[in-house]
């Protein structure tokens, strides 16, 4: 008997777009309505962990939720898609086990962002200063959401820097991948949409597709935040949905930290095209 692959994982190095992508395939796959209404969970997420279990999983060790998290959404194999937002790096395995239920996942949907961008808009985030968060993104074993005593909203999340995050997924050979770039996003909306929909199986209508890029549009969503707030922002962030701009870091970054984040990722922004012009 085959089992059926019905997850798709929303895959990036934090602040590249995922948010965005996940209120389009929530708008288009659910009909949603409101921002915080997404409902698509993150594969870090210990609410979601609990309420599927219904067990509080404080007293669990990270290898004991590694089990349990996989055995959860290995359920996950009806004729629905289910997509599932995941900043953590590809790894084969975790403790011993598989890090992702790969026999009942479709396709990864792996975004991409300019990194000079990310540095900004991740400085933001996690309410420090774009030097300290240009050296995160250049260590190669970083972590979110590591725990002091006890488990915070989310599990710990090894991210890596950002040119060993986007190789480690994209030289995985277990789950069809496709590239998408914020750019593309930005600039080609109903062409990168569209692209987006036909790999993952979903036919589509040109009403329906316009309609979900509608709704995702940083128009709509940040009029949205205005009028109803936005769950997903952090404590350090003014506002989610910032600027909606790309190649924005030419007015803030100096030339230092331009130099720095391309010495250390100049492959990955060679291959993305992201080369600083002036």
């Amino acid at each position: 008997m085959t089992m059926n692959q019905s997850i798709i994982w929303i895959a990036s190095y934090p602040k590249s777009g995922n948010t965005w992508c996940r209120i389009f395939l929530a708008r288009f796959l659910f009909g949603i309505t409101n921002i915080n209404q997404i409902a698509i969970p993150i594969y870090s997420s210990k609410s979601f962990l609990e309420d599927e279990a219904d067990i509080d999983v404080s007293e669990l060790t990270y290898k004991e939720l590694h089990e349990l998290r996989l055995q959860k959404f290995s359920n996950y194999c009806n004729e629905s898609l289910f997509p599932v937002k995941i900043h953590d790096m590809y790894q084969k395995q975790l403790f011993g086990m598989p890090f992702l239920p790969t026999q009942n996942s479709k396709a990864v949907i792996y975004l991409v962002r300019n990194p000079f961008d990310v540095a900004i808009s991740f400085s933001r985030h996690l309410g420090i200063s774009i030097d300290k968060t240009i050296d995160i993104m250049n260590q190669d074993h970083y972590q979110l959401s590591v725990p002091k005593k006890k488990y915070l909203n989310q599990l710990p999340q090894i991210i890596g820097s950002w040119s060993k995050h986007i190789e480690s997924w994209l030289s995985q050979n277990e789950i069809p991948l496709i590239i998408v770039k914020y750019e593309e996003m930005l600039h080609r909306p109903y062409e990168t949409f569209a692209k987006i929909l036909t790999f993952i199986g979903k036919n589509y209508t040109t009403e329906k597709l316009s309609d979900a890029i509608h709704f995702a549009s940083f128009e709509n969503l940040s009029k949205q935040e205005q009028q109803f707030g936005f769950e997903e922002k952090s404590l350090y962030q003014q506002v989610f949905f910032h600027t909606g701009k790309s190649e924005y870091y030419k007015t803030i970054l100096n030339r230092n930290q331009i130099n720095t984040i391309f010495e250390n990722h100049n492959s990955m922004i060679k291959y993305f095209n992201y080369e600083p012009r002036n």
